[in-house]
């Protein structure tokens, strides 16, 4: 078996050749079940050659969401485009207006929420249309039932309910339940993701938190927004993922919270080292892993051979080095493309053992004790 790196190898990372597939536009379940979603702004474009349209997709973010969804649906014509409501990241939702409707100037379309979710597909170009929720702070169970409520009196195939809790809510038992429960009585997929203004999952209660809510849902449910608790998601139900192509997609915010770094060197890209399940951002590689040992040298599709920590804060570095993500996003997910749920459960546990494994042998490359990321300690103890 050919190593995708030169020093360290997870021997169950191999990807497949991906039979063709039809997209099913306007049917929720048809377009999300079994693919391995991207979320991506201004790096659409580019990473558009490295999407596989018969396993994936795109889910497109920013002010310039629409133009670019209705330009690359022309050009893309396979892919599956979703547009995320500009709601997600820049409302909070309160119990009189869980919805932030907008539907400018257009007579033709009502103050609804059933026309707002029209003008995504029929202006917008979406395959689905999501809708444009805002975010639900910790604990506030009556604007959640009321979204609900709204959501489940829609009749149509073509919806996701886009429901973004703040991180808060996996801290409490009961918050999860009732987390747990909404997914179970909702009448179309749930896009579920959490907020926060650093990782909201980034402790083990947390993240145990979200597994047992993605083990113990009995709805379709998609991990939106995510990193590779997305591939864990699939393993434990979830229908579909969407992982970012950078940090800033890989969780939402509270609105208004976005600032610049006081280290420009802090903008250098975190990169997905798919051996050990993990994120990594260039500059710590490049400081601490190879600073006196030679550099992974990847062999993806984008890097071709080159060390992954070459990437800089400098834009054609980040770009890149986003692009290296996709890639690799969409080959391990290729791994799994026509598994039973019982052999992608088995699939991921190899994966997580693998993963164990290969920071032994990075460790003894570079000389340097790592420790293990809390998400990928949670993932071992749900495997035998």
């Amino acid at each position: 078996m050919t190593q995708r790196y030169s020093v360290i190898s997870n021997p169950h990372l191999e990807g497949i050749q991906v039979p063709e597939r039809t997209l099913e536009t306007g049917d929720a379940l048809g377009v999300l079940t079994g693919r391995q979603f991207h979320v991506c702004g201004d790096i659409v474009l580019g990473a558009l050659p490295y999407v596989d349209p018969h396993a994936g997709g795109v889910f497109v973010t920013g002010a310039y969401g629409p133009s670019r969804v209705q330009r690359l649906r022309r050009q893309f014509p396979t892919v599956p485009f979703m547009l995320e409501p500009r709601s997600l990241s820049e409302y909070r939702a309160n119990e009189d207006a869980p919805f932030l409707i907008d539907i400018g100037d257009n007579e033709l379309f009502p103050a609804t929420l059933d026309a707002a979710l029209d003008k995504q597909r029929l202006d917008m170009g979406s395959d689905l249309a999501i809708t444009p929720t805002g975010q639900f702070r910790t604990g506030d169970t009556d604007t959640v039932r009321k979204a609900l409520e709204e959501v489940n009196a829609l009749d149509r195939k073509d919806v996701l309910f886009a429901a973004a809790f703040e991180g808060g809510w996996l801290n409490d038992e009961q918050n999860v339940k009732f987390i747990r429960s909404v997914i179970n009585r909702s009448n179309h997929p749930v896009l579920l993701s959490f907020v926060g203004t650093a990782n909201p999952m980034g402790g083990k209660k947390r993240i145990r938190a979200y597994r047992r809510i993605m083990e113990e849902s009995t709805r379709p449910v998609v991990a939106y927004r995510t990193d590779m608790a997305g591939f864990d998601a699939r393993a434990l139900g979830a229908i579909a993922s969407a992982i970012g192509a950078l940090p800033s997609a890989r969780r939402l915010t509270p609105p208004g919270s976005g600032g610049s770094p006081d280290d420009p060197t802090d903008l250098a890209p975190h990169e997905l080292i798919g051996d050990m399940l993990r994120f990594v951002r260039s500059k710590e590689m490049r400081r601490r892993w190879f600073a006196e040992a030679e550099p992974i040298l990847c062999f993806c599709v984008v890097c071709r051979g080159r060390s992954i920590d070459r990437f800089t804060h400098l834009e054609a570095d980040r770009r890149e080095g986003h692009l290296h993500t996709v890639a690799e996003l969409t080959r391990m997910h290729s791994s799994t493309i026509g598994m039973t749920q019982l052999e992608l459960k088995a699939h991921w546990g190899n994966l997580v053992r693998g993963a164990l494994d290969a920071y032994e042998q990075l460790e003894e490359h570079i000389g340097v004790q790592l420790g293990r990321p809390n998400d990928l300690q949670v993932w071992a103890e749900g495997i035998a």
